[in-house]
């Protein structure tokens, strides 16, 4: 993969994300192995960071607190919700920083007053309501979605024009300025098996993604653009190195299998922003938060493309 554009010698801000999750684990692991540097700055409970340390029974985690103690912003009791919006604010104010997110608990972010789907709408958002896009990125599969946190059963009266022509646009631009692929090969999958089958399963890639396709090769003349793509078989060519990305409908369609290959070693990039912003490709993984066992790989990955660095193969 080539590398993103953001600068490696860029700060960074990272968020603690849920504090009950895995994300402080992996703040203090990837700490003790030397990965943040002293102009980085972590918005954190320092107290809840510090009782992590006190507890894991792993070698790295009083190390991780000493090495990451100095980079700790925040105050005893700091809730998810308001680490994001500091971590905004400082990237914010700070052109060409970039923001590295944790995981956060989408229903506890609600119970917060958190009025957002998740990460990315809230980015939108603080951004001045631009437009955006999540990338999954990884070092074999690249996958926007033209519809994010919808119901399966509201994704085809969701699905327009606007919403597949907005991702391939974000998709394509996001290769050239942040992956240097001055040519995108951008594979647009279709929405209902075998693409709609020349209409017999379904006529949303002629009535919908077609058009969108159609405008996108007027506007991103410097990128190619497929006709709707069977999703069954166009991740596949994907890997094989045909195309540089793919636009999928929803989000199982793109994550499936995305998540199979890069399950560990994944990032969310969200396109469309002012400033860098990436996060690990996974969950609070509660269910395994204060055991030291978290894997930390899809972090670490989203601190080395917020640097702007390539994906270690």
């Amino acid at each position: 993969m080539s590398p993103a554009t953001a600068p490696t010698s860029a700060p960074l801000v990272i968020t603690q994300g849920d504090p009950r999750g895995v994300g402080l684990e992996l703040l203090l692991r990837l700490a003790a192995d030397g990965v943040f540097r002293p102009t980085d700055r972590v918005i954190a409970d320092p107290a809840a960071l510090a009782q992590r340390a006190t507890t894991l029974e792993a070698s790295w985690a009083r190390p991780g607190w000493a090495a990451l103690e100095p980079l700790v912003e925040g105050e005893a009791g700091l809730r998810q919700t308001d680490a994001l919006a500091r971590g905004v604010d400082a990237v914010l104010q700070a052109p060409g920083t970039a923001l590295v997110t944790a995981p956060i608990d989408k229903k506890a972010c609600q119970d917060e007053g958190f009025e957002f789907p998740g990460h990315t709408e809230y980015l939108a958002h603080r951004a001045g309501d631009c437009e955006v896009a999540m990338l999954m990125a990884g070092p074999a599969l690249r996958v926007v979605l033209a519809t994010i946190h919808v119901p399966l059963s509201e994704v085809a009266r969701r699905l327009d024009v606007a919403a597949v022509e907005r991702a391939g646009r974000l998709l394509a631009q996001g290769l050239r300025d942040r992956f240097a692929i001055a040519r995108p090969r951008v594979a647009v999958l279709g929405l209902n098996p075998h693409a709609g089958e020349r209409g017999m399963l379904g006529n949303e890639e002629s009535t919908v993604i077609a058009p969108a396709v159609a405008q996108l090769r007027v506007t991103e003349p410097y990128a190619s653009f497929s006709d709707p793509l069977p999703a069954d078989t166009a991740f596949a060519a994907h890997h094989q190195g045909h195309y540089d990305g793919v636009v999928a409908m929803y989000h199982d369609q793109g994550l499936g299998p995305f998540k199979l290959l890069h399950f560990y070693d994944g990032v969310n990039v969200t396109l469309g922003l002012p400033f860098v912003r990436t996060s690990p490709d996974h969950g609070t993984a509660l269910d395994i938060a204060g055991r030291g066992v978290a894997n930390p790989a899809s972090m670490l990955a989203a601190i080395g493309l917020a640097r702007g660095e390539s994906f270690a193969r």
